[in-house]
């Protein structure tokens, strides 16, 4: 089941499960994503959780930090509060288990998945580290090879 969202590259694996009809803070979610390295030793990317800011308000007085995406958590802006939901108030850790159960992933591999650092965060985009969860997936392409 889980092959089903991975397409092999030639680097490695996309993990791409879309999200169509999924809510956090007010705002679409529309897909899980994830690069993983064929190699471990290479390095993965951050769990994404991508969502919509279509209709939000962007303050860019909210930046605080030249091309770093820092941000004044003092700002109403709505995009500031959005990523506020997703990583500070942690509103979507219990759908995102959800989403990767059903996706076919352990539990094991779910457990491990948490939020990132703030600066990982970016507008759209809220970033979460999933050790194991890269591994289950090499893992479940390895065997689909053999």
């Amino acid at each position: 089941m889980l092959k089903q969202y991975i397409t092999q590259t030639d680097e490695g694996f996309t993990l791409c499960i879309n999200t169509a009809g999924v809510k956090c803070a007010g705002v679409n979610v529309e897909s899980v994503s994830m690069f993983i390295a064929s190699d471990e030793d290479d390095g993965d990317g951050d769990l994404a959780v991508n969502w919509s800011m279509e209709g939000l308000v962007n303050d860019e007085s909210a930046r605080t930090a030249g091309t770093l995406l820092l941000r004044n958590m003092h700002s109403d802006d709505d995009i500031t509060k959005v990523m506020g939901e997703f990583y500070w108030q942690h509103a979507f850790e219990a759908q995102l288990q959800t989403i990767l159960l059903a996706a076919g992933f352990t539990e094991k591999a779910v457990a491990d998945v948490c939020g990132s650092e703030w600066g990982m965060q970016d507008e759209g985009r809220a970033s979460y580290d999933a050790y194991t969860l890269a591994d289950e997936v090499r893992a479940a392409m390895q065997t689909e090879a053999a």
